[in-house]
């Protein structure tokens, strides 16, 4: 038999260490089996938006290596144009350990690096002109897309369970534009809903199903590029009415009622 005990705070009450441990337990745990099985990745936050010279990381949480880690105050790191790639990473220290703490210590920079270093959780990337300002509003989906002078949050990592998935805000960028096109699929019309709907990042092996229902075929490549790239293409076939890559329009089925 299995008891939980929750202690109970009261004013005068007795503060006992036992009751300090048993919360201590609980919230450590909870995190654990709540999160077992999620990638590495941002949980819920993380917000980018950038000033004339830094970009801001704003509070939220992130899963790494089993541990939950809030952002509890938003982080800046300062930016210039290069004319060159520059990635947005966050570090995470090894855990450091005193006679009453666990620590972590966690710092963002930027780097010409790409490649994912242990410890480190890419954020976004962009290349910036001289005389640009680094902007972070897109015009539509695949302005999110565009080489120069925007904040790129394609590649960055979102916890879900298995494999890392696309950030929330991408997703519903995808469901909110096709959703305002005329003669959508029944099929396509679920997904974009189940996309607003969902409360947890959703999860990358969904996404590729439904790429690989509409496209009829497997995807050879699921990273995070492809997978935009992907979803990019069927707003293009939805929009114009024609096949990526050979020109040829989509047949349509049209209806006619005669009173």
């Amino acid at each position: 038999m299995l008891i939980q005990a929750v202690p109970i705070f009261k004013e005068g009450g007795i503060l006992r260490q036992s009751m300090l441990q048993a919360l201590s337990d609980h919230a450590f745990l909870a995190n654990q089996l709540l999160y077992k099985g999620y990638s590495n990745g941002i949980i819920s936050g993380c917000e980018l938006t950038t000033t004339e010279d830094i970009i801001l990381l704003k509070e939220g949480i992130i899963f790494y290596e089993g541990q939950t880690y809030l952002i509890t105050e938003s982080m800046a790191v300062e930016y210039k144009p290069t004319n060159t790639t520059m990635v947005m990473k966050i570090h995470f220290s090894d855990i450091l350990k005193d006679a009453n703490f666990y620590y972590c210590e966690m710092d963002v920079f930027l780097t010409e690096e790409t490649e994912i270093q242990k410890g480190e959780l890419e954020l976004c990337r962009f290349k910036l002109q001289d005389g640009a300002r680094l902007r972070y509003v897109y015009q539509d989906f695949e302005d999110r897309c565009t080489e120069f002078d925007t904040l790129n949050t394609i590649y960055a990592s979102y916890a879900a369970k298995g494999e890392s998935t696309l950030a929330p805000g991408i997703l519903r960028d995808f469901a909110k534009e096709m959703l305002t096109l005329e003669e959508l699929s029944d099929f396509d019309t679920f997904f974009c809903l189940q996309i607003l709907a969902q409360e947890r990042n959703l999860n990358k092996e969904a996404i590729v199903t439904y790429l690989e229902r509409r496209k009829k075929e497997k995807l050879a490549d699921t990273s995070n590029l492809s997978v935009f790239q992907e979803l990019a293409r069927i707003i293009r076939v939805e929009k114009n009415g024609v096949q990526p890559g050979d020109g040829k329009p989509v047949k349509r089925k049209w209806s006619m009622q005669v009173d």
